[in-house]
């Protein structure tokens, strides 16, 4: 078997001729493979699903697994084709499914924490601040989406206008504080034709500065840094507003998810919201269950 892996890595680099990196993956893995199963005798199926089921037992993320298993595919199917084994073991042996992470959110009560925060500011660090947190968490904007705002974003005091993942345009609702702020906003700052103008007023405000400034903002808190950042806030916003009733769709629309799947992974985590919802208004939440 292992002059059967020296023809393999032969042929990746001749005619596949894929990267250093890719070889090396390749390698690595078969040969983890090898390391594991009987090199005497036939390789089957059920060999491969107790190689595995050890890679499960050893913790492996999904991810790692997936890439062994393709490497696997692929080894077999080029030895198959060379006619050095008459059956390919991988023929019913399927990826396994990715699980995927839940979001990372942040309660109601730290982010009031971190809107007291910015009081001790400068009124112009203040109102530039404020108009960060309440974009990002009062409508659920990407940090992309946020440093490319334009002073003509926003629509009749009421909506902002935006160009997401693929340049495609959705209309979000403003709150009244952003309102508000914006008013105080335009009054103090650099003249631009960005809503947060870099030092540069003909260029915007760099991702990285969004993210310094939402850090300063939780330290300044008492909150984690690390618990916190801009995408954090956007998932904050989402689990929030669905805390509070807003249905499914209208919160799709808003993020401009592509499809609902990606939404619904918010609802995983307000499962515990609803068992507290349960537990303080339901009739038996209460009471102890008796035998």
């Amino acid at each position: 078997m292992h002059r059967y892996l020296e023809l393999f890595l032969e042929y990746l680099k001749s005619e596949r001729n894929v990267s250093a990196n890719t070889f090396q993956s390749y390698f690595l893995d078969l040969q983890d493979f090898l390391s594991h199963v009987d090199m005497d005798s036939v390789v089957t199926e059920e060999k491969i699903i107790n190689y595995l089921e050890i890679l499960n037992s050893q913790n492996f993320q999904v991810s790692t697994i997936k890439r062994k298993i393709s490497a696997l595919r692929q080894f077999f199917r080029f030895l198959l084709a060379e006619e050095l084994i008459e059956k390919n073991p991988m023929t019913f042996i399927h990826q396994p499914k990715s699980r995927r992470a839940l979001p990372k959110i942040i309660s109601e009560d730290v982010v009031k924490k971190l809107r007291e925060a910015t009081s001790t500011l400068s009124l112009e660090d203040q109102v530039r601040s404020d108009l960060i947190l309440y974009l990002l968490y009062g409508s659920g904007l990407r940090v992309s989406e946020l440093i490319s705002l334009k002073m003509n974003s926003f629509i009749e005091n009421k909506f902002v206008r935006i160009f997401g993942k693929g340049r495609k345009e959705r209309i979000v609702p403003i709150t009244h504080q952003v309102v508000e702020l914006l008013k105080q906003w335009e009054e103090i700052r650099p003249f631009s034709v960005w809503l947060f103008p870099s030092r540069n007023p003909e260029k915007h405000i760099t991702r990285q500065r969004i993210f310094q400034l939402i850090k300063k903002i939780a330290e300044m808190s008492g909150v984690d840094p690390t618990k916190v950042s801009p995408h954090v806030l956007r998932h904050a916003f989402a689990t929030h507003v669905l805390d509070h009733g807003a249905d499914l769709l209208s919160v799709k629309k808003m993020l401009g998810h592509e499809s609902i799947s990606t939404t619904e992974i918010y609802t995983h985590v307000s499962r515990s919201k609803l068992k507290e919802v349960v537990k303080k208004y339901h009739p038996l939440g209460n009471q102890p269950t008796s035998k």
